[in-house]
């Protein structure tokens, strides 16, 4: 049976979930309640960091300062994902910070000692997970000082039955700041979009994704986010990713040059996506505010080539388009002739003639030049 105080913090929970302000009050009950020293109330999205929060009691403004502009929440939510791997929803966990101390100083575990937990003087802690993913979580925590004696079984028991309120009070939450979300800004659109689209801040950092792009992201082998929210592929096409989004968040730097492009990213399994990078004002009265929009499409379909184009432009042969149109859906030269019914000697000849024809100097050239004039998505040159 829950206790009259158990039972007063369960109703503080869902008033602060209409008004956030209470979350202060919340942290401290349940602070007290649990003998506690400190505890935090963290929910990190790096695919939609404008739901990012962090509600705290008794934690010193430096580590908070930390924690938000040295990017520890991610370091957080990396550092100690793998404590939850075979945990449910609603889980909890018992842990102890004092092991980081000892750990190579240039390490995640260190550095989030020396920023968090030394400067709050917590060791001991016990949490309760609410949310999951690759990208996000949000969990309750609350700690104590080393001087103090570990979280006991009964306490995580408490911790695990204010979590069923919790998550219930963070979706209330949720809800109420995308309708106001919907209200004011371009979001609302861009979440209606057939395609993935994400946005890039003039840091080079991403600060939206429909739910489309977020699929991909999360499931993806070539295209991820850092600590600090930045945009990362294989090392082949980094470069020319940041290249892109620079020139299309600093238009005017360039001369004689247009603003972002197309890059189709992809690995030896034929794992592959497409970005089309564009500027974009979401205010004409805040051009200062230019962020660059990414659609991501996945190519992982057949790919149908735009043969009128490539007639139009590059002149090939109807049966030189075949061989593309072969060749970007994955078959290597062999299982091209094969397909063909035509000898190994007649395709090197015809990708000869391609390589010409093109410019083209390498099959990755190739590739790349070919991924950009599929027809699954209209992307911009």
């Amino acid at each position: 049976m829950l206790t009259e105080h158990e039972n007063k913090i369960i109703g503080m929970i869902y008033d602060a979930a209409l008004n956030p302000l209470l979350w202060q009050d919340v942290m401290a009950e349940v602070v007290n309640f649990t003998t506690s020293t400190t505890a935090i109330f963290t929910a990190t999205d790096q695919l939609s960091p404008n739901y990012d929060f962090v509600f705290t009691h008794n934690i010193p403004e430096e580590s908070m300062r930390a924690y938000q502009e040295e990017q520890l929440k991610v370091i957080d939510m990396r550092l100690h994902a793998p404590y939850w791997s075979a945990k449910p929803l609603g889980g909890t966990v018992i842990n102890s910070f004092a092991p980081y101390a000892l750990m190579p100083v240039d390490s995640d575990e260190f550095v989030f000692y020396e920023k968090c937990a030394k400067p709050t003087n917590i060791i001991h802690v016990a949490a309760v997970l609410l949310e999951r993913s690759a990208y996000s979580w949000a969990v309750f925590a609350v700690h104590r000082a080393p001087h103090l004696e570990e979280y006991s079984e009964q306490e995580e028991k408490i911790l695990k039955r204010l979590g069923v309120h919790l998550r219930r009070a963070l979706q209330i939450y949720r809800q109420i700041a995308i309708l106001q979300q919907e209200k004011k800004n371009i979001y609302h659109v861009l979440d209606h979009f057939n395609v993935g689209v994400m946005l890039i801040n003039q840091d080079y950092q991403l600060c939206y994704a429909n739910s489309i792009v977020k699929k991909i992201v999360e499931h993806s082998c070539i295209l991820e986010l850092d600590k600090k929210n930045h945009l990362k592929t294989l090392k082949t096409f980094q470069d020319k990713l940041n290249q892109l989004i620079h020139s299309a968040l600093f238009e005017h730097e360039k001369i004689n040059n247009e603003a972002g492009g197309v890059l189709a990213i992809y690995d030896q399994d034929n794992n592959s996506l497409m970005l089309s990078i564009l500027p974009f004002l979401p205010s004409q009265t805040q051009p200062a505010h230019k962020q660059a929009i990414v659609f991501v499409t996945q190519t992982n379909q057949p790919h149908h080539l735009a043969k009128d184009y490539l007639i139009q432009k590059y002149k090939l042969a109807k049966r030189e388009i075949s061989v593309c149109e072969l060749f970007v859906n994955g078959l290597n030269l062999e299982q091209i002739a094969q397909h063909m019914q035509i000898t190994y000697g007649t395709i090197r000849i015809y990708m000869k003639n391609i390589f010409a024809k093109t410019g083209c100097a390498s099959q990755a050239e190739l590739m790349q030049l070919l991924m950009g004039l599929t027809l699954e998505f209209e992307h911009i040159h």
